[in-house]
């Protein structure tokens, strides 16, 4: 069996692109997607487990305390340990840890350890720009010291779901000030497995006027997006502008405003993305695959939260291949007009390697049977 070991906790992201791994891999092997987390909502074609499935995010009042408690990382690590005693797992895809989530290091590691006493080789999945600085920068040699390692002491190979040929671990662009230290160490270990996407998504064709905007979790970001596409939305009367956030707040407080409809969730977005007239978008992994999988007309808004620049970073490295078009939040004031130029242009065919899961599924099989 190989195990894959994700996390979800708020954006879909992480578990999307490992639920496409694990049915690649499910072609031959037999397969157990462990969420270390809650259920998320997703349908699954491959055996699925959530350490937390009897409880909901929304019932809980102090999110990060309640999963940070000493009482759930002891349960989180019995349950761990139980599903090794009772699977023959040979191979561990463990997502994110130890370049993000360094807050459950302590946990992660503990896997590792359960892993290493059976021989269960590890394999990291990360997407194409790992590289977070901790928002406390006192903390950055620790987090240089774990990811060395683990990496050193646990990992047979890490797969980078990206392409080197547009954005490289290290390069000018993604020069951190913790990845320029890590990056020696771990090089041998990389493996560039193309973009993760879902390939059953066919090409853009516009047979509707609704225009798609997804604002994510944050919901300062969210609302600046809201108050501007409510003064630019009457000049394009005759397009509807669908806006799907996970913030309450938003979605209670206004719901419909003219052409300009508030909607929490939208079921099968990405096959309604194939007819929309554009999409509006920051620019999350899974989201700009998307995009750059069908030639969807879109415009990315990257997000710029402090030390985690990673849709900044993927945002303007892709920006001259004219995929997409881009503005930052300080440009909000070109939407109408960016908006515009998206409505009657075509974006250019993507020609890099989107074959992502099956890249990974093949270093996967050649790591099963050495």
């Amino acid at each position: 069996m190989i195990a894959f070991l994700t996390q979800y906790y708020r954006g879909l992201g992480h578990s999307q692109r490992i639920k496409f791994i694990a049915e690649e891999v499910g072609k031959k092997h037999d397969v157990l997607i462990i969420d270390q987390l809650f259920e998320p909502p997703l349908n699954y074609s491959v055996n699925h487990i959530s350490f937390l499935k009897d409880f909901k995010p929304s019932d809980i009042n102090n999110m990060f305390q309640f999963i940070m408690s000493e009482e759930m990382i002891n349960f989180r690590i019995g349950r761990f340990i139980e599903i090794l005693e009772k699977n023959n797992i040979k191979i561990l895809v463990c997502e994110g840890f130890p370049f993000c989530r360094q807050q459950f290091a302590h946990e992660y590691i503990r896997y590792f350890e359960e892993c290493k006493k059976r021989d269960i080789k590890i394999i990291i999945s990360i997407r194409d720009f790992p590289w977070d600085e901790p928002h406390d920068t006192s903390l950055q040699d620790w987090v240089n010291y774990t990811q060395n390692l683990v990496c050193k002491y646990y990992v047979e190979k890490i797969l980078v779901h990206g392409d080197p040929n547009i954005l490289p671990l290290i390069s000018d662009r993604t020069n951190h000030s913790n990845s320029k230290q890590v990056i020696d160490d771990i090089l041998p270990l990389v493996e560039y497995t193309g973009y993760v996407c879902d390939n059953t998504m066919g090409p853009h064709l516009r047979i509707n006027n609704k225009i798609y905007v997804s604002t994510g979790l944050n919901k300062e970001e969210g609302m600046l997006l809201f108050k501007n596409l409510l003064q630019i939305a009457k000049k394009f009367p005759h397009y509807d502008f669908i806006m799907t956030v996970a913030n309450r707040y938003l979605t209670t407080k206004n719901k419909s405003k003219g052409n300009v409809h508030m909607v929490e969730y939208i079921p099968n977005l990405r096959k309604r993305l194939i007819n929309c007239a554009a999409y509006i978008t920051y620019g999350g992994y899974n989201a700009t695959v998307e995009i750059l999988k069908s030639g969807i007309p879109s415009i990315i808004i990257p997000r710029q939260d402090g030390a985690k620049m990673e849709q900044f970073v993927r945002a303007y490295t892709f920006e001259p291949y004219n995929f997409f078009k881009v503005i930052n939040k300080q440009e909000i004031h070109r939407l109408k007009d960016t908006l515009e130029e998206v409505l009657n242009t075509k974006p250019d065919a993507f020609n890099f390697n989107l074959n992502g899961a099956k890249g990974s599924a093949d270093v996967i099989e050649k790591i099963y049977t050495q």
